[in-house]
């Protein structure tokens, strides 16, 4: 965690507790320290959103000091490896799910993807590649998809609790094996198999089609949402704190440290 995020969350932290004891002393009516702490939640939420929109950037560590791309590096003379190292690197970070599938014998598949991006919202439409196995197969979730139409994507907390769940779902399993029993307290929604307790919120959807990519053994499947899975009916303004991949194998919190919001694609 940066120290953006350090200071925030303590400062968070100390307004939780000044509301509570603000509601403590209305409810014995010692009203007269009420206008203290309800200023302190204010200072303190005033520094929150100064954090967060860059004022205060100035107050915490500096980047290093910028340099612009000045080389250009031909991917087509790159070995395999290293391809995926400057891509993973460069389109960077993107959020990883956990996606659950049934199998046509109902057994139970999990695993971790970061190719999911959403491409339409009317209708709503995601996209994600499946890569094939060294031995030529095609990946379980992709075969599921096929066969049952459905697909559950878990949006990970950014703990280590999350990443230990990615790490122990991307282990190669025989195809028909569940990766949840790799983990212990691995727990699902009671009646709903492919929803993780531990995520944060899912997405519902179902497979509608795939494509070939020209040269590639990747896949495209187009998938279409039909519902968000949510601890709340309020919708999240701002986003959520989601696991993220970062580089090729680095998992990180995100959103992480200063933002500041872009209106001017309204018009």
């Amino acid at each position: 965690m940066d120290e953006q995020s350090i200071v925030t969350e303590f400062l968070e932290r100390c307004n939780t507790y000044a509301k509570a004891s603000i509601e403590r002393k209305k409810e014995r009516g010692e009203h007269e320290d009420i206008p203290k702490w309800e200023s302190y939640v204010e200072f303190n939420q005033h520094a929150i959103d100064e954090i967060a929109d860059g004022t205060l950037e100035r107050w915490f560590a500096q980047p290093s000091e910028h340099t612009p791309p000045l080389h250009r590096l031909g991917v087509d003379e790159m070995t395999h490896l290293d391809r995926s190292i400057w891509l993973n690197s460069v389109l960077s970070p993107r959020p990883v799910v956990i996606a659950g599938t049934l199998d046509k014998e109902g057994n139970r598949n999990f695993a971790p993807l970061s190719s999911v991006m959403a491409v339409s919202t009317a209708p709503p439409y995601l996209t994600a590649s499946f890569s094939i196995h060294k031995d030529g197969r095609h990946r379980d979730t992709l075969t599921n998809m096929r066969t049952t139409g459905r697909i559950l994507l878990n949006m990970m907390p950014a703990t280590q609790r999350g990443v230990e769940l990615v790490d122990e779902t991307a282990t190669p399993l025989p195809q028909g094996e569940d990766e949840g029993l790799l983990l212990e307290n691995f727990k699902t929604l009671e009646g709903q198999p492919l929803i993780i307790s531990d995520s944060v919120a899912a997405i519902e959807a179902e497979y509608v089609e795939e494509h070939e990519l020209p040269g590639a053994v990747a896949r495209i499947a187009v998938l279409r949402v039909n519902a968000v899975w949510f601890s709340s009916t309020a919708i999240p303004v701002g986003g959520l704190a989601v696991l993220c991949q970062h580089g090729r194998d680095d998992m990180t919190p995100a959103p992480n440290g200063w933002k500041k919001r872009v209106t001017k694609h309204y018009g």
